[in-house]
């Protein structure tokens, strides 16, 4: 059975070990082999280890679980300034209105298709609903074929923009849900395979 959780201390290797692997899958072809192989889980361990414990009321990682493995993690706040998209109801213009932002979002490259990033999604909007978040958004790069996941879980493509990684000029596109309750708890009805 699958659970998602809060995550803890403990689960800071696993995390690491998710990330890593599902940037190295992901991002193949996207970014530089140097960059991706240069990942380290160790050091991706520490830094999701301080997010846990030191951010945890302002950035709640959320992980999938099955048995003693996590599956998947996403990681949700408050948008960050100079990360809100320009145009409409999501852009700077609107920075007294709380708006969500879902930072990260990766499932195991062996536990994809399984609905388990729906259920991440999920959980993602309901922590931010309960920060009084109406709406949310999201930056994926655009070249990353992952990206059709947040069409079928109802994003509407919103802006562009290229952001520098490791040395790259990558294109980026943001997807956005205007009602995060509902985008919630339409997702939350997925079965887990």
């Amino acid at each position: 059975m699958i659970t998602v959780e809060a995550a803890g201390e403990t689960d800071t290797a696993e995390i690491a070990r998710v990330y890593v692997e599902t940037w190295r899958t992901a991002y193949a072809g996207i970014l530089s082999d140097a960059a991706l192989t240069g990942m380290s889980e160790r050091r991706s361990a520490e830094e999701w280890g301080w997010v846990i414990r030191q951010r945890r009321d302002v950035q709640p990682v959320i992980v999938a679980r099955e048995l003693d493995q996590v599956l998947g993690m996403v990681s949700v706040g408050l948008s960050r300034r100079r990360d809100r998209p320009s145009g409409g109801r999501f852009e700077p213009s609107t920075l007294a209105l709380p708006v969500g932002e879902v930072f990260t979002l990766y499932v195991a490259p062996e536990a994809q298709e399984r609905g388990i990033g729906r259920r991440l999604l999920a959980a993602g909007f309901e922590a931010l609903a309960k920060r009084s978040c109406a709406r949310v958004f999201l930056w994926v790069l655009r070249d990353n074929p992952s990206r059709f996941f947040y069409e079928r879980m109802g994003g509407r493509a919103i802006a562009e923009r290229t952001e520098l990684l490791w040395g790259r000029s990558v294109p980026e596109l943001a997807y956005g849900w205007d009602d995060c309750v509902a985008a919630g708890r339409r997702l939350a009805a997925c079965s887990v395979r």
